[in-house]
């Protein structure tokens, strides 16, 4: 007998409250027996008849590709951050760290068409941390032969925008702006997916169906819905990993990358269809394995990564318990499709509207952000909303100038906070004096450099 246990697992997948763990065994079901094309006994040649079970051995036009490619990258770039800008970026991380809004807003630095958001903590071996819609970048401020200088992740929305080429382009300015690179970007992971729809009812897929060469692999549930099964995790915690999940749950519920919907219509997605994901997540030491080191050779090599990852690493099969060589197995005809996507002449749309800047979604600014002045305007019985918005400004001004602070300056404080969230606005005005500071800091560092403090 296999051993299952229920465990509470929260990566991955937001609020899915029900969740079966195994370890990859070998199949301990019983199935009608099969003969050696996988039919079973009693089928014609003709092959299964429809039914709800996975699979259908007729899968022709029930399976609708949508997208697939690159949909998360990071890249590690050697060499050594300029002097210059470690004393800057450390002044704006200190900036980042105050107390004082007025001065947070000022730790942000602009490099080409980005503003970066300066963040006010680090991470492990990263002191520095910049962020915008494009990039998430962590700096390392010492030179070393095994720690990178940056490591970057390209938002997927830039992906999904430019293409991975042109993100890397954009981002090697960057990185050279700040530093002294040496060599070409070195991948240190990548997730390869596809989005699909399907007419076969994936939440049939048994724990035996995968074949793989993973250990451990999750099943995933969410019972608040009509439909609860989500999803599938497997091969958790090791240097390569899939998922198969519904995504649009997945971005109703998490990450609100709404942006993919106009992209799935492109290729015929139809609001109200079901759009699943299979995605591989590989990390550095299975790609280096696999020969993949820089982005020119995951581009070359991408297609060959995804027969790798769909025919050896995992495969859903059809069991046969009349054999004991699961390799041997028949995929599902639905693993067929999927294996096979990067033969088909599928046009890949690109995002047509895209900005560095994180901005907020509209909902949350025409719909939350009335939140304030309506519940004013009923506390003050006021229905006309031209009064209501005059009143509100009449008395918010006399209520922040009460507070010693005017109206007009508490707003332009909070804009510019925002602005720096938001990577808008760049809020250093006086970029002479900044200049002139900037340039203080570092001829007093280069004397405590070189020995000299600058006394006689």
């Amino acid at each position: 007998m296999q051993k299952k246990s229920s465990v509470n697992v929260s990566a991955c997948f937001n609020n899915q409250a029900n969740i079966e763990t195994t370890a990859v065994q070998p199949p301990a079901r019983t199935r009608a027996p099969r003969a050696a094309d996988g039919r079973e006994h009693g089928e014609d040649s003709q092959g299964t008849p429809p039914s709800n079970t996975v699979p259908s051995n007729d899968n022709t036009d029930k399976f609708k590709p949508l997208r697939f490619g690159v949909d998360s990258l990071y890249l590690s770039y050697h060499g050594q951050l300029a002097d210059e800008w470690n004393i800057r970026l450390d002044a704006l991380k200190t900036k980042a760290q105050s107390e004082d809004e007025a001065e947070q807003a000022l730790a942000q630095v602009s490099i080409g068409s980005h503003i970066f958001e300066v963040r006010d903590k680090g991470m492990p071996r990263f002191p520095y941390v910049l962020v915008d819609n494009c990039f998430f970048i962590k700096l390392n401020r010492k030179q070393s032969k095994t720690l990178p200088m940056a490591h970057v992740q390209i938002s997927s929305e830039y992906l999904a925008a430019v293409g991975a080429e042109a993100a890397e382009l954009d981002l090697r300015m960057v990185v050279n702006t700040l530093g002294i690179v040496d060599g070409a970007a070195s991948v240190s992971r990548t997730d390869l997916f596809l989005d699909f729809v399907c007419a076969d009812n994936l939440a049939l897929i048994e724990q035996p169906d995968w074949i793989t060469r993973a250990n451990l692999m999750a099943k995933y549930f969410d019972c608040r819905l009509n439909e609860p099964f989500t999803g599938w995790v497997i091969g958790m915690g090791g240097n390569l990993h899939a998922r198969l999940y519904e995504k649009v749950i997945e971005i109703v519920n998490k990450s609100q990358k709404t942006y993919l919907f106009g992209l799935w219509q492109a290729n015929g997605w139809q609001v109200g269809e079901k759009v699943w994901r299979m995605e591989f997540q590989t990390e550095k030491q299975t790609l280096k394995e696999l020969g993949i080191i820089s982005l020119s050779d995951l581009l070359s090599k991408q297609a060959a990564l995804w027969h790798y990852l769909t025919h050896d690493w995992l495969r859903l099969s059809i069991p046969n318990p009349n054999d004991s060589k699961r390799d041997r197995w028949p995929n599902q005809p639905l693993w067929d499709a999927i294996a096979g996507v990067y033969a088909l002449p599928l046009d890949q749309p690109r995002l047509q509207r895209f900005r560095p800047s994180r901005l907020p979604a509209d909902e949350r600014l025409f719909v939350h952000g009335l939140g304030g002045l309506t519940s004013f305007m009923a506390s003050r019985g006021i229905e006309d909303f031209g009064e209501g918005l005059g009143e509100y400004l009449a008395q918010a001004t006399e209520f922040h100038a009460s507070k010693g602070e005017p109206f007009q300056s508490y707003v332009g404080r909070k804009v510019k906070a925002k602005a720096r969230k938001y990577n808008t606005i760049e809020n250093q005005k006086n970029m002479v004096g900044a200049a002139r500071e900037l340039k203080e800091a570092a001829d007093a560092y280069q004397r405590e450099k070189d020995g000299d403090d600058g006394n006689a």
